[in-house]
């Protein structure tokens, strides 16, 4: 997904591309954030800026002079006002990992192993 400013140009679109993004400033979240500018051919990467909170990587995106990609999950986890998050139809999908303590499992784990399989397969 690609986080933008209310009012930015872009987001008037129902998607944008990789090369939407490429002239602007890609914000990024060292902390928690998972893209990096390898997302874009090497002659066609945006500049980028970083930060290491979600909370200021929306409150700058917001101020329209940057903008975000980010996972689907970011979306629902952070609405924002002053905020839309666009998809990005070429990106590659993010990987998503469950991990837990084999010798350690919870009861449950193999139903949540379970639906969660589930719960990406069709999202």
């Amino acid at each position: 997904m690609c986080a933008l400013a209310a009012d930015d140009p872009l987001a008037r679109r129902r998607s944008v591309r990789l090369a939407d993004l490429a002239g602007r400033t890609l914000l990024i979240d060292r902390r928690t954030g998972t893209t990096t500018p390898e997302l874009w051919e090497a002659d066609a990467r945006p500049r980028t800026e970083e930060t290491h909170d979600v909370d200021d990587w929306l409150t700058l995106i917001s101020t329209g002079r940057y903008v975000g990609v980010t996972a689907e999950s970011t979306a629902d986890q952070y609405p924002r006002r002053g905020i839309v998050y666009r998809p990005v139809r070429d990106a590659e999908p993010i990987a998503v990992r469950l991990a837990w303590w084999r010798d350690e499992a919870h009861p449950a784990t193999q139903a949540v192993v379970e639906l969660l399989t589930a719960l990406y397969r069709t999202g």
